[in-house]
């Protein structure tokens, strides 16, 4: 009892001011497994593993840059909650990285959500607290891999019907380019769908599938054509839906959001067997002959058929209206000149 009253009262002393508190002097208590609190009756773990803050993005720092209220250790007060944005924010030239994101995170639904005092996640609940790590660190908690799993968190239904996906199937093989929750609805910016700057509005979907449907090296490794994203703006829907039809079917309305599956899957919505009901959400009268028609094709290439000679048709007669107009038109100008010149002889 002593020798611990003798230990306290050396602790005590050596209370100092920020720029002199080591990072060793906090794990004398929050590096103990068994350290924490009682708060409503429960118990609140304030342990953190230095082994791994050790190795996480934040390493280098003391613990007293974020808890910058703490002044004297031990501290018998609890410390003010911290946010990111104190150190990660544009214009910032020291320590944190200085990017967009974590501004836009302000702008973002989980923002919006906390401002009007619902339960959303923040910085902490994606990236952890103390153990934060760089993305592409397949121990990072934001890991490609991992983002399913962090966004089912909150998210269990949706997080279940990606699961079944072609795309998730893609990230088990190893295809790491294959999209996740964070390649559409985007990072920190998560935006409402109706929002017009949201990756997810109507007329930005097709934006989005493009980013990975038209990289060519990419959909040749994973068996995919290339040419759909190119060949629905040549649709009529891809058309209409340039021209500001906002309800002119979109990539998801055809191929579904978390839960896209190839066209051979019996529950696919545009396998063969479900082509009509999936096209009757917009063509009330759609049956099964849709099934018969041909789908992502250019205009260009002769799987096109009817469409194929009709395009060429008028591609080369209005070439050669064209060029007949050009000609007349110089022809024209020679005459013209001609008669000029006879005239003033």
């Amino acid at each position: 009892m002593r020798y611990g009253l003798i230990f306290l009262f050396f602790f005590f002393v050596i209370g100092q001011a920020n720029s002199q508190l080591k990072n060793d002097r906090c794990f004398v208590c929050h590096g103990v497994k068994n350290f924490g609190v009682i708060e409503q009756g429960r118990f609140k773990s304030l342990y953190v593993s230095r082994e791994e803050f050790e190795s996480s993005v934040h390493s280098k720092f003391l613990c007293v840059a974020c808890h910058v209220d703490v002044r004297v250790i031990p501290h018998f007060t609890k410390p003010k909650k911290i946010h990111c944005l104190q150190c990660h924010f544009e214009g910032n030239t020291v320590g944190a990285p200085v990017t967009a994101k974590p501004e836009k995170y302000k702008e973002s639904v989980h923002s919006r959500a906390i401002a009007r005092g619902k339960n959303a996640p923040d910085c902490k609940d994606c990236h952890t607290v103390h153990y934060v790590k760089k993305p592409e660190d397949p121990s990072s908690s934001v890991y490609k891999t991992k983002i399913p799993e962090l966004c089912g968190r909150c998210h269990q239904t949706v997080r279940d019907e990606y699961y079944s996906s072609i795309h998730w199937a893609g990230i088990q093989r190893g295809v790491l380019e294959s999209a996740v929750c964070s390649d559409c609805h985007r990072e920190h910016d998560i935006l409402p769908p109706e929002d017009p700057r949201s990756s997810l509005n109507p007329k930005n979907v097709v934006g989005t599938c493009d980013k990975c449907h038209s990289d060519v090296k990419l959909m040749k490794r994973v068996g995919v054509p290339v040419k759909n994203p190119e060949a629905y703006k040549e649709s009529f829907h891809g058309i209409a839906l340039k021209f500001g039809v906002v309800r002119a079917a979109n990539c998801a309305s055809c191929h579904e959001y978390h839960d896209v599956l190839p066209s051979r899957d019996p529950k696919s919505p545009i396998h063969p067997a479900n082509l009509a009901k999936t096209c009757g959400k917009c063509h009330p009268r759609a049956n099964e002959n849709v099934a018969k028609g041909k789908f992502h094709i250019l205009p260009g290439e002769k799987e096109a058929g009817i469409v194929y000679y009709v395009y060429t048709f008028f591609k080369w007669f209005t070439l050669i209206v064209l060029a007949g107009l050009f000609t007349h038109i110089v022809l024209d100008l020679i005459g013209h000149f001609r008669r000029k010149r006879k005239s003033v002889e």
